[in-house]
């Protein structure tokens, strides 16, 4: 029997936990003995990219949004929910961070300077970080499909 989305994501989510480093920075990741399946769902959202604090962060905020439909919730209904859902931090100190994170965030800052007329700093990273958020939810809606 083919499993939903929905409940392939609750089991990922039971399976997600946080832990603190050394210098008291909290990162997300998998418990112990998980399933195999996650680990390449996780790693397909990452795709060609070395695993990072900020993507898993994203799958976890993903997860929240998707735990939150029905079980049988359509495909397009759960895309649809993300894009309504989905939203940048509001402090301009985590944008930045965001932005510091990793190189490539700036990508998604020139694509919406690109696409939108942004004119304010704010907006713009707001506008880049949302992407990179829906980026990575609809990665996962894509990873946790091949597994349904």
């Amino acid at each position: 029997m083919k499993k939903s989305i929905v409940t392939l994501a609750k089991g990922l989510q039971a399976q997600m936990t946080t832990s603190k480093r050394n210098d008291g920075t909290k990162y997300y990741h998998l418990k112990e003995n998980h399933p195999a399946w996650m680990t390449d769902v996780i790693h397909g959202v990452h795709g060609d990219k070395l695993p990072d604090d900020t993507t898993y962060e994203f799958i976890d905020d993903a997860l929240d949004i998707i735990c939150e439909l029905e079980d049988d919730a359509p495909e397009d209904d759960i895309r649809e929910t993300i894009f309504e859902r989905t939203e940048a931090d509001v402090y301009t100190s985590n944008l930045t961070a965001w932005l510091h994170a990793r190189n490539d965030h700036v990508y998604y800052l020139t694509e919406v300077l690109e696409e939108m007329d942004i004119k304010d700093g704010f907006q713009a990273l707001a506008a880049a970080q949302q992407k990179h958020k829906e980026e990575v939810a609809l990665d996962m809606v894509n990873e946790l499909e091949k597994q349904a």
